[in-house]
């Protein structure tokens, strides 16, 4: 039979082979270019030294970024700064990828650099080589080189100080010396000399000839998969999910990075065929495509990142009670079709659109149990505000997907204001603008409304200015050499008895009211801040809408009794 790859095409147009090298170093001027954490410009100036007790007519000009999992080409900005830093530079010699986003975007950003013409080298942790090698491909630098190196990321280092210098620095940079020099200056090879091109074939529809009863198996072992059970996207089944919208199968709706495979109607139909989606869940999954490909979200941030997140999908207004979302009675246990469907569809499209799977790009440490995706109703019907949309300015009467990637949950009850924010501010902090999307049911959303608060955004206002934590409790370290500073809001100058926000802003916070009626229950889902989020995206319906509801009303479960 004719199936389909879930697997996405990308466009390598504009590819340009490596720049020319440098014959020596001696009497060039070299760029050291450094990431936003401390360690960074350390480690260049470090090697500065090394390589000047080698060449010491060799000059050195250094520019930190200062903005984490950031794009120069998306910084009109800095990329000013970085063309006038370019101007009598002769190469570059960049770190430190020493973490999965981190290094993932200093090589986006290395790229960019050689993409200028200016020969380019990234220093990068030994075990985040591949990573590096993606980022700058997805970048069409698919030859940019590294140096791989031992030292560990050091932003949890009690001290940046000689003593590291001297014993952990100097020490695993000095065997890299000639390393540097080659990467700088060795000439091209023939590889390394050629437009980058890139084989589709992958991303094409094929023939299958094995046994049904195997497909999933052979979906699996492409890498498509996680394993699960998946229904076989033939034609007659992409075609049918294709009802859900009114865009051309072959509309690119975004470029999801890190890959930057395109994400067309069709392939985000397959990939929702594969998670037994209905169409009419079609629309939910093109919305949240285009919320996480919102120019404030940087998303490898949370896919690629060595910390766990999970992608926390909320759909609020008429369309999640008219397909079924969950959002009563245990709303985060993912009991309807298409708060489960609607999850694993999503990262169906992450592993195959974005193209982030484990161990290769996704790089967290002991991963999440909800790292495949929660999907949650915001229930209107028995909240006391507007519903989640429409604090991002959307109509009241429209429906929305609002995105955001959580890692840490706690839980607490609430009957009055005392109660019910003793239980929100309940979080545990990190060293950044955290962010928390607080589930409360109807009870303890009532329990808040009674107090006096006439809307989420007061609600949150009120945690923001009042949940606080002692100044020494705080990592200043972190916050200060690797250039997390909160914005517009000042840390403590007594490091022992003052106190501070644990949330510096409303920005990164959202409430969703969902669950039973029973009592008065909220679920902090803490973190989801500093790389973007919430973002929050219309959902657009196809003309057919209700007809296509009336189709599939039937498809929901009769349980037994007993």
């Amino acid at each position: 039979m004719k199936l389909y790859s879930p697997w996405a095409e990308v466009d390598v147009t504009g590819a340009k082979p490596l720049s020319p090298r440098l014959d020596t170093l001696d009497g060039k001027t070299i760029g050291l270019f450094a990431h936003f954490k401390g360690h960074s410009p350390v480690m260049l100036e470090v090697m500065a030294q090394l390589l000047q007790e080698k060449y010491p007519n060799t000059k050195f000009k250094p520019l930190q970024y200062k903005r984490d999992t950031s794009e120069i080409r998306k910084d009109p900005a800095f990329a000013e700064t970085v063309n006038e830093w370019a101007k009598d530079i002769d190469g570059v010699i960049g770190a430190y990828g020493d973490a999965g986003s981190c290094c993932m975007f200093h090589a986006y950003n290395c790229a960019y650099l050689e993409r200028l013409g200016l020969p380019t080298v990234m220093l990068v942790k030994h075990d985040l080589l591949g990573v590096g090698q993606k980022a700058a491909a997805s970048r069409l630098v698919p030859h940019l080189r590294f140096v791989p190196c031992q030292i560990p990321d050091l932003s949890w280092a009690p001290a940046l100080d000689q003593n590291l210098i001297d014993h952990v620095i100097r020490p695993g940079l000095e065997p890299l010396v000639e390393d540097v020099v080659a990467g700088l200056c060795a000439p091209l090879t023939e590889e390394e000399q050629k437009p980058y091109t890139k084989d589709n074939s992958l991303a094409e529809p094929f023939e299958y000839t094995g046994d049904v009863s195997k497909i999933s198996d052979y979906y699996y072992e492409k890498g498509w998969t996680t394993g699960l059970p998946i229904h076989p996207p033939t034609e007659e089944a992409v075609a049918e999910m294709l009802r859900g919208t009114d865009l051309a199968r072959d509309y690119v709706v975004a470029e999801i990075p890190p890959m930057m495979g395109k994400a067309t109607v069709e392939k985000i139909a397959v990939n929702a065929v594969m998670a037994g989606c209905l169409p009419t869940y079609l629309p939910v999954l093109i919305a949240a495509v285009q919320a996480i490909c919102q120019p404030h979200i940087h998303l490898e941030g949370w896919t690629c990142s060595v910390a766990s997140w999970f992608p926390l999908i909320t759909v609020s207004g008429k369309v999640a009670k008219q397909i079924g979302v969950s959002m009563d009675g245990a709303a985060l246990s993912s009991y309807t079709k298409a708060s489960a469907a609607i999850a694993r569809a999503y990262s169906y499209i992450i592993m195959n659109i974005s193209g982030v799977r484990p161990g290769l790009e996704d790089m967290c440490e002991p991963g999440h149990e909800a790292r495949q995706g929660v999907c949650i109703g915001d229930n209107m019907d028995m909240s006391p505000w507007a519903p989640l949309h429409v604090r991002y300015g959307i109509d009241a009467d429209d429906s929305a997907v609002t995105m955001f990637w959580p890692q840490e949950r706690t839980e607490g009850h609430g009957r009055d204001g005392k109660s019910c924010f003793d239980t929100m501010f309940f979080i545990h902090y990190q060293g950044w603008d955290r962010g928390c999307c607080y589930m409360m049911t109807p009870g303890f959303a009532r329990a808040l409304a009674n107090e006096g608060f006439k809307s989420q955004e007061e609600v949150l206002e009120y945690v923001s200015e009042y949940c606080r934590q002692p100044s020494s409790e705080i990592f200043y370290r972190w916050m200060i050499e690797n250039n997390h500073l909160p914005a517009n809001v000042r840390l403590p100058f007594d490091q022992k008895n003052g106190s501070a926000r644990k949330f510096w802003s409303t920005d990164h916070m959202m409430i969703v009211v969902a669950g039973s009626d029973y009592d008065a229950t909220c679920i902090n889902l803490a973190g989801g801040g500093e790389h973007g989020g919430p973002a929050c995206q219309k959902i657009e319906l196809p003309r057919q809408w209700d007809q296509l509801l009336e189709e599939y009303s039937s498809v929901q479960p009769h349980y037994a009794d007993y």
